[in-house]
């Protein structure tokens, strides 16, 4: 599979890492197994590591990727980042992740892993780490 998926259940947090061609049909095809498994808590926050997929979508395919994170989003209300390291990739992923923010700033888009889940697990509610009220 192009889009394989990680659950660190301590963290709260679930990796999903693409390899191979990274296509429409297969990012849709991912979202739906992440939606279908019912060990992932609504809380759980995401990290899509974008680097090493061959597809760079067109503003249309753009678009797509954007309602997927919607379909996503309706149903996680956790933090989402968005990895793009390789230069051909970070302005699809910046756009995406700006598309799909709808003004809550629970998307992002990251050029490292490590910044990522710094902003993933930081103290919110929603995700990782607690606040202690």
């Amino acid at each position: 599979m192009p889009f394989e998926h990680h659950v660190d259940h301590g963290s709260r947090l679930v990796m999903v890492r693409g390899t191979g061609d990274g296509s429409l049909q297969e990012t849709y095809e991912s979202a739906y197994r992440l939606l279908k498994d019912q060990s992932i808590g609504s809380d759980y926050c995401f990290m899509f590591v974008i680097d090493d997929i061959a597809f760079n979508p067109t503003q249309e395919e753009m678009y797509f990727i954007v309602s997927i994170i919607g379909m996503m989003r309706s149903y996680f209300y956790g933090r989402m980042a968005i990895v793009a390291a390789r230069s051909g990739l970070q302005t699809a992923s910046l756009k995406v992740a700006f598309a799909a923010n709808t003004a809550s700033g629970m998307v992002q888009s990251f050029t490292n892993e490590e910044s990522a889940r710094a902003w993933l697990l930081t103290d919110i509610p929603s995700c990782g780490l607690k606040s202690e009220i």
